[in-house]
């Protein structure tokens, strides 16, 4: 949690704390509004509103997120396509916001596949998007680059439902590099049962992007708050997770390691539910990849809390896995299930040792308290990538 506490008494340093708590407070509002199933405060707004507000919407946890870790990330699957030959650089889907930060950061570092005008400027990024509120959709249209797709929908839907009109020009599309859900809501809202939406999409990615056998990047985004998650899936995530330990030793072991005197989910639970859900969470997510033929190469799982007047503080957290394609023994003849591969086991260990849950808000108080000219260079870069739609 970020307080003025948490810092020196330098003056200076202090003035940029209380201007990162006002920014903090100002995105909540807006995810808040999330939480009541508006997904934005914009939806009645003028135009002019929603551009101010949207303004409003720039917070430097963020930014840290856009450049420290997806940056990153995109960078480590680009050298993995090069390393295999490929020539072509990132293709990317994203739910972007009004000023497509991330998008601005992946095509400034040159990481974007992109098609040139005759005069060499770009013309068309290899990027798909959605934007489901028709206001802001609207503003967002005339913006340059143009994407390859880009759609007015909840990316749900286009991608579960054969019968929607993205829904075939988005999977034309596919294979994407880099997936980046960003979402505002819990992973399983109560009103959609135990098996939600976003799992379904998130089932609907990984059976087509198996399908190419690529390296790639999935970044999940979700409000880790647990009395939004629905009751009989969390109970199911859990279960999920405490069979692993019950089954695999080694998998026993490395919980044993990441969670102190803790032998058992159900412990974990009653000491930190927001960990023990973003851990089965990540634990169902190793799962999926597995069922795809998929290995997890790396994963990191960050998170930083919002606060907002008259709401209780809730945490949002940011799953980042990168993934490579899983060979399966040919001793195993084909099943209905893919038989446990020894691969399979160090994946499920490496989603336990590697759920450090990195507090973006003590990396900033950090990074202010070593060199407070930083938060003034992360600003500075938010307004150039503005600028560049």
């Amino acid at each position: 949690m970020v307080t003025n506490d948490s810092f020196s008494d330098n003056s200076s340093v202090d003035g940029k704390v209380k201007k990162v708590l006002s920014l903090l407070n100002t995105e909540a509002q807006q995810e808040a509004a999330a939480s009541e199933g508006n997904n934005s405060m914009l939806t009645e707004s003028g135009a002019d509103l929603l551009r101010k507000r949207e303004e409003e919407y720039r917070d430097p946890e963020k930014q840290w997120i856009r450049r420290w870790v997806w940056l990153q990330t995109a960078k480590s699957i680009l050298r993995k396509k090069q390393e295999k030959g490929n020539t072509q650089k990132i293709r990317y889907l994203t739910l972007p916001a009004y000023h497509r930060i991330d998008v601005s950061l992946l095509l400034k570092e040159g990481l974007l596949e992109v098609t040139k005008s005759t005069e060499g400027k770009p013309e068309e990024i290899y990027v798909a998007a959605f934007e489901h509120e028709p206001t802001k959709f609207a503003l967002m249209e005339p913006h340059m680059p143009h994407f390859k797709l880009f759609g007015c929908e909840d990316i749900e839907k286009v991608l579960t439902e054969r019968t929607n009109k993205y829904h075939s020009e988005l999977i034309g599309l596919f294979p994407f590099d880099v997936i980046n859900l960003d979402l505002t809501t819990s992973l399983t809202p109560m009103h959609e049962g135990p098996y939600s939406k976003t799992m379904a999409a998130i089932e609907k990615i990984f059976d087509i992007q198996s399908g190419f056998g690529i390296d790639w990047a999935l970044f999940l985004t979700f409000r880790n708050v647990p009395d939004e998650l629905e009751a009989e899936a969390r109970k199911q995530l859990f279960d999920n997770l405490q069979k692993n330990l019950n089954d695999h030793p080694i998998v026993l072991e490395a919980f044993q390691r990441r969670y102190v005197n803790k032998n058992t989910v159900e412990e974990l639970e009653e000491s930190d539910i927001k960990i023990c859900t973003s851990q089965s969470i990540a634990k169902w997510l190793v799962d999926r990849a597995h069922s795809h033929k998929y290995k997890i190469s790396s994963m990191k799982t960050f998170f930083y809390t919002r606060f907002n007047e008259g709401i209780p503080p809730y945490d949002i957290y940011k799953h980042v896995f990168e993934l490579t394609p899983g060979d399966v023994n040919v001793a195993h003849i084909p099943t209905k299930d893919i038989p446990i591969q020894a691969w399979m086991i160090d994946g499920l260990k490496r989603c336990i040792d590697q759920h450090k849950c990195t507090d973006v808000e003590e990396q900033l108080l950090r990074l202010l308290n070593s060199a407070p000219d930083k938060f003034d260079e992360i600003e500075d870069e938010i307004d150039s990538l503005v600028r560049m739609i």
